[in-house]
């Protein structure tokens, strides 16, 4: 999972490199934590910067594909 959407549809939940991304970004304004996940990850508001959403959005898929079997990862389609 690299993306989650919650009941409330607030934003969208994504996973960063490490808890001092996440930081930076919550310190920036551009989110917040996520609620129930771990501290690498961050909560972006459906209503923020969209380029912003998208880049974190292929950065959070990225870090977890990177993080799979290289046989899984090459059954899934090329990202791009």
């Amino acid at each position: 999972m690299f993306a989650c959407i919650g009941a409330a549809q607030t934003g969208v939940s994504v996973k960063t490199d490490s808890i001092e991304t996440a930081q930076m970004l919550i310190d920036a304004g551009v989110g917040i934590k996520a609620p129930y996940f771990h501290r690498s990850w961050i909560h972006f508001p459906l209503d923020g910067d969209p380029e912003e959403l998208r880049h974190r959005l292929e950065v959070s898929y990225d870090i977890v594909r990177s993080g799979l079997t290289k046989k899984l990862q090459n059954s899934l389609p090329p990202r791009g």
